[in-house]
């Protein structure tokens, strides 16, 4: 499998870094403009396009895996579009130095590019010499300034005591559940942990797909109050407001649902967030929280805060693509290895790999693999019901409660170690045959995210 971090052009000496040249990434959706801007920064003795991407998703991954000196963003990018890229270009590498680009020529479009931490804005179209000269200031006055506090992403030798890679150790612990990408069964997995996990924890179960959250319907539940509501009103650290808020959900988990609008995520911050989980930790034996599929400042810092990361992954060509570029992700923020755990979510028809060659070309075994089984899990689904409950005995729920198990056992006078290895013994693994990466079969997809 060829690496998928690898970007054309990304290469480059480590004299040449040494020498005073400043590495840019471009970010357009056009492949057109990424060649034509490429051949022309080629033509300075200065310059070199250390990485490209064709979205806001890849754009951050690749500026967090090259770290360049500046960054030149569409401002149109899909996905993540490149405001928010900005955002989070200027959170977590904040000596790369943002230069969005807009067709857009009014007030509202430069504005919206300061706020975001631009340093500079050009509006398409532009000459060569512009963006050139361009990229020279950006880079000047970030020398001027001179290095910013440290981050968890650009102070890696940063003390133990600020490490984003080291876990927290106080309180209930948080299991954050991240997706490699969209329909591999995230959020089934998580509601079925958080279930499973109840049956010797207090469980937390948060909804942090802010703007499309799927822990409602896949638990039945109906919430008339949501993060949102504490994030807007302040009180996320007020003990009695997030218990008034929170709701039961089967087998005694109490649930934090998602903002009921997608434009109210606007409302939830990575410091409410940071302070409601500080809060939840003094309360709940196990938090476990579902994230969004796409990379952002909640859910990363969301796996910053993690005891255990679960990484759910099909054994798809792009599933398993993803799950490595998340890897590189996590590597750049200093995230302990020890803190992964891969589940795999088995989806027949899908074009599977190999589950050793899986685990080969991510270099992680795999904790937990959970069979298909469309009827179990469609019917739980449907109904709203986890199948933890609804089909104890299934293979699937047998899966989950094994890796609940294991996790469990973490938690002080909670679960039973060694049962939940156990567990997850209990069926068999079902041999696949290997597939070359670019083979692919037409299949059913998961019912949800």
């Amino acid at each position: 499998m060829p690496d998928p971090g690898h970007t054309a052009g990304a290469s480059h000496s480590d004299a040449a870094e040494g020498d005073g040249v400043i590495r840019v990434l471009l970010a357009d959706e056009s492949t057109r403009i990424i060649e034509n801007l490429t051949k022309r920064l080629g033509q300075e003795e200065d310059l070199t396009v250390c990485a490209v991407a064709g979205d806001g998703d890849t754009a951050l991954q690749e500026a967090l895996r090259t770290q360049p000196d500046v960054a030149v963003v569409d401002a149109g990018l899909p996905g993540m579009d490149g405001i928010q890229t900005t955002e989070m270009l200027v959170q977590y590498l904040p000596n790369t130095g943002v230069i969005l680009l807009s067709m857009e020529a009014e007030n509202e479009a430069f504005r919206r590019a300061m706020l975001a931490g631009a340093r500079e804005f050009l509006q398409k179209p532009f000459s060569g010499d512009e963006l050139v000269s361009a990229i020279r200031r950006v880079h000047a006055y970030g020398q001027r300034k001179g290095t910013p506090a440290a981050s968890p992403a650009a102070d890696p030798g940063a003390d133990a005591g600020a490490d984003a890679g080291a876990a927290p150790s106080r309180g209930g612990k948080l299991f954050t559940v991240v997706g490699a990408k969209g329909g591999v069964g995230k959020s089934v997995i998580a509601a079925n942990l958080a279930v499973s996990l109840g049956r010797t924890c207090r469980v937390a179960l948060l909804d942090c797909s802010l703007q499309f959250g799927d822990i409602g319907i896949l638990l039945n539940i109906t919430a008339e109050r949501t993060i949102a509501d504490l994030a807007a009103n302040n009180a996320v650290a007020d003990h009695d407001v997030v218990e008034d808020v929170m709701v039961d959900g089967p087998g005694g988990v109490r649930v934090l649902a998602a903002p009921i609008s997608p434009e109210l995520a606007d409302y939830v911050t990575t410091q409410h967030l940071r302070a409601l989980i500080e809060q939840l930790r003094r309360t709940y034996d196990c938090i476990v929280v579902d994230t969004a599929t796409h990379l952002s400042e909640i859910s990363l810092d969301l796996v910053e805060m993690a005891d255990k990361i679960l990484v759910v992954t099909d054994l798809s060509t792009t599933g398993v693509k993803n799950a490595r570029l998340l890897q590189t992700v996590m590597g750049v923020l200093k995230v302990d290895p020890a803190r992964f755990v891969l589940v795999v979510n088995h989806r027949d028809g899908a074009g599977e790999l190999e589950r050793s060659y899986v685990e080969n070309v991510l270099k992680t075994e795999a904790t937990v693999e959970i069979p298909y089984d469309p009827n179990v899990v469609a019917t739980s689904i449907a109904r709203g019901v986890p199948f933890l409950l609804s089909q104890p005995q299934s293979q699937a729920a047998l899966r989950i409660a094994g890796l609940a198990g294991l996790l469990s056992s973490a938690v002080p006078g909670r679960g039973h170690p060694g049962a939940g290895a156990a567990m997850l013994d209990a069926a068999p693994h079902k041999r696949r045959r290997r597939l070359s990466i670019g083979r692919n079969r037409s299949g059913q997809a998961p019912a949800s995210d």
